[in-house]
């Protein structure tokens, strides 16, 4: 038998086979570095960070800085500055929201404080909430970046809720913010009708999102925040929470083109409403409030509020503000943030804030506060109702916001909150009109065209 001899390699003929030729003839060289992970987006950590700042207005029970600032307010510059970079990258128009209705607001302060030497220092609040809704209105232009915050406002909002929910538990006032002298929790607001109004801002943003998208966790992060609010006590909240829910419901079925049986179940709420109302006129329900709230000191710290003290003193607030408008020698107002402090020299007999924005506005800023207040409610209602009919938003946003019609609902939680206390001042609320500026202005169909989209950078 003859062994075969194995043939001769081929030479290296075309240019691959001479380079695989070269590469096997290569002495090794140093192994090749691993892929660098990519980094977040600046504007990312920029969005979330702010976000995440809103409820940090009394963190571990420190108290505010000048003027009442907190870290939000230091967040907000770097969001500020990061969403300006952002913009002239990629060359694009920075859109002001809301900005008419603010000038009115700070030319009306401006006008009070020089007349009564006094109450300059909110006017740089005034521009700064503003700031909250240009950054989150422009970052949105991006549906990526809409996306984050929406996301990241569901997920903040739930783990602050949790963290109160467990420091109520356990007892710990540190995490729960729970009051000195009461049973409500306040988180790390400093107040608990802010904290309210917060949490119910992030459950109408989770249905609004309906994110997380699973049904059951969904559901069980609306349980979570319907718990936290309970715990902050607040009827003005709860009572705000119930009429915009019922006002969801109601847009919803305009929305859908049932707007016959929308009719019928806003003639069924109001009748039941108007017959509940006169009910309670005419019975005695101070036992059955006692009597809860010596079954829970979370009930006697909420409806049990409802009548005696609480009641009381709102009241008297209110007659006492409507009392020093009609005292008003000039239509200018008293000064910006200066309610407390004129009380407090008329030797009022109940001294506290204006608890309500109407009132606030025109007793605070005369005639053109009034002006500039109707103008932003009559700014925020009009670009609620651009986003929410049937079919208005493109189908990338519209998959982001399946249910912009809660918005409006949200819109209303703010405009029945401010009967009971001053809400259209808060730095959250700001950001939250800024996510509707960011649909009406770049989501909706006959507006797309013109938002450009830019990098997540």
């Amino acid at each position: 038998m003859t062994a075969t001899r194995a043939a001769p390699p081929k030479p290296a003929t075309g240019p691959a086979d001479r380079a695989a030729a070269g590469r096997a003839s290569a002495p090794p060289g140093p192994a090749a570095p691993p892929p660098l992970r990519r980094r977040l987006p600046v504007t990312v950590v920029a969005l979330v960070a702010g976000i995440a700042s809103l409820p940090m207005l009394m963190p571990f029970g420190l108290a505010p800085g000048p003027g009442n600032t907190g870290l939000p307010d230091l967040a907000l510059v770097g969001v500020t500055a990061v969403t300006l970079l952002w913009a002239a990258t990629h060359r694009l128009p920075v859109r002001w929201p809301f900005l008419i209705p603010t000038l009115l607001t700070i030319i009306a302060g401006g006008i009070a404080a020089l007349v009564n030497d006094a109450g300059a220092l909110t006017l740089v609040k005034d521009l700064f909430v503003l700031l909250w809704a240009v950054s989150v209105a422009n970052l949105g232009r991006d549906p990526r970046l809409l996306r984050v915050a929406l996301r990241s406002w569901v997920v903040i909002g739930t783990c602050c809720a949790l963290v109160m929910i467990f420091g109520f538990v356990i007892g710990n006032d540190l995490l729960s913010g729970k009051q000195v002298d009461g049973e409500r929790a306040m988180f790390t607001f400093g107040d608990a009708n802010y904290a309210s109004n917060w949490f119910i801002c992030v459950f109408f943003i989770a249905r609004a999102a309906r994110f997380p998208a699973t049904p059951a966790r969904r559901y069980a992060v609306c349980g979570v925040l319907l718990a936290a609010e309970v715990l902050t006590g607040s009827n003005g909240g709860s009572l705000a929470l119930g009429a915009a829910i019922l006002l969801g419901y109601l847009f919803r079925l305009f929305r859908e083109g049932k707007a016959h049986h929308a009719i019928a179940v806003g003639a069924l709420a109001a009748v039941l409403g108007g017959g509940g109302v006169a009910a309670l006129g005419q019975i005695d329900v101070q036992p059955w409030l006692d009597r809860a709230g010596q079954a829970s000191p979370i009930l006697r710290d909420s409806i049990g509020r409802t009548t005696g003290e609480s009641t009381n003193s709102r009241s008297t607030v209110l007659a006492t503000t409507i009392k020093m408008i009609d005292r008003q020698t000039h239509p200018w107002g008293i000064g910006p943030g200066q309610t407390e402090t004129a009380m407090r020299v008329g030797q009022e007999t109940y001294v506290r804030e204006a608890h309500n924005d109407y009132i606030a506005a025109v007793l605070e800023r005369g005639f053109l506060g009034g002006v500039a207040l109707i103008a932003l409610l009559s700014t925020l209602l009009l670009r609620c109702l651009r986003i929410a009919r049937r079919d208005a938003l493109t189908g990338e946003y519209a998959r982001l916001v399946p249910r912009p019609e809660l918005f409006a609902a949200l819109v209303a939680v703010f405009l029945i909150s401010g009967l009971f206390y001053e809400t259209l001042h808060y730095r959250h609320g700001w950001a939250f009109f800024g996510l509707i500026a960011a649909l009406d202005l770049f989501g909706r169909r006959d507006t797309a065209p013109a938002a450009g989209t830019g990098e997540a950078a």
